[in-house]
Order: structure tokens, then C-alpha cells, then sequence
């Protein structure tokens, strides 16, 4: 069993000040040039049900956005807040592990990468501790 632990990441937040947050590092495929692109600060969310990336990331990761399907993101930021995005599916790395994920792009960019359930964080065994650690296990 491969064991992945990430340290919570201390971030401002406009009511509590600071807040620990399980962020984790990932890369995606970049097939133009076949390269992975890594991002360091991609939020663990059980409550997300896909995967989701900003527009300007999008941009470089894919060549044509909206041929993915169509999709509405809401309660993202604020349950007012939604925000059209398109699914595609993608090559994603963590550690060593490989995998294929589909990850919704927003046409936003105030949208955060977050790291959602379906295809993703679902296939791992997953353990928050205490409010200070991450640990993906598969």
C-alpha cells in the first residue's frame, strides 16, 4: 500500500483569520507537450463531487475548453455563486500513482483547484488528522 502525507497549509481567512487547510500537490498531463504540469496547492474537498480548475490553468492544460461537456458549479465559494465550467478528462499524478479524472474547468478564475470525489480522492483510503495532516493511501 503506497502512503501519502501532506501537511495542512496555514492560509488567511477574512472571518477567522487563519485557518489549516489540506491542500495537496498534483500534476496533470499536459498532452501539447507532453509534460506534467504540477500544482502545489490543490484543496482537498469531500464535499466537491468532481474535481475543478481556474480558467487560466484550463487554458494551458487544455487545448480547447469548451469542447468538454457542459456543466454548472455551484456553492463553490457561497451557495449564490455559480460558475459555468466544462468537464474533461484528464492524466493526473500524485506521488507515483497515475490515474484518469475528469476535472471541471471553470470560466472563472475566483474558481480554487479543488480535489473532488468522483474518479479522485474516492479511490483513495483517506485520513484527516486532527486538523494538521492529510494522509492518501492506495
Amino acid at each position: 500500500m503506497t502512503r501519502l502525507v501532506f501537511s495542512y497549509i496555514e492560509q488567511k481567512h477574512p472571518v477567522f483569520g487563519t485557518v489549516n487547510r489540506p491542500l495537496i500537490k498534483i500534476a496533470f498531463y499536459y498532452e501539447r507537450f507532453g509534460k506534467w504540469l504540477s500544482i502545489g496547492k490543490l484543496l482537498v474537498d469531500t464535499g466537491a463531487d468532481i474535481s475543478v480548475i481556474p480558467l487560466p490553468f484550463g487554458q494551458i492544460l487544455i487545448t480547447d475548453i469548451e469542447l468538454g461537456q457542459p456543466i454548472q458549479l455551484g456553492g463553490v465559494l457561497s451557495s449564490n455563486l455559480m460558475a459555468n465550467a466544462f468537464v474533461h478528462r484528464v492524466k493526473a499524478r500524485i506521488g507515483d500513482h497515475i490515474f484518469e479524472v475528469p476535472v471541471a474547468v471553470s470560466m472563472s478564475s475566483k474558481i480554487p483547484p479543488i480535489f473532488g470525489r468522483q474518479e479522485a480522492l474516492d479511490q483513495f483510503m483517506v485520513s484527516f488528522v486532527h486538523g494538521k495532516e492529510l494522509i492518501l493511501e492506495i
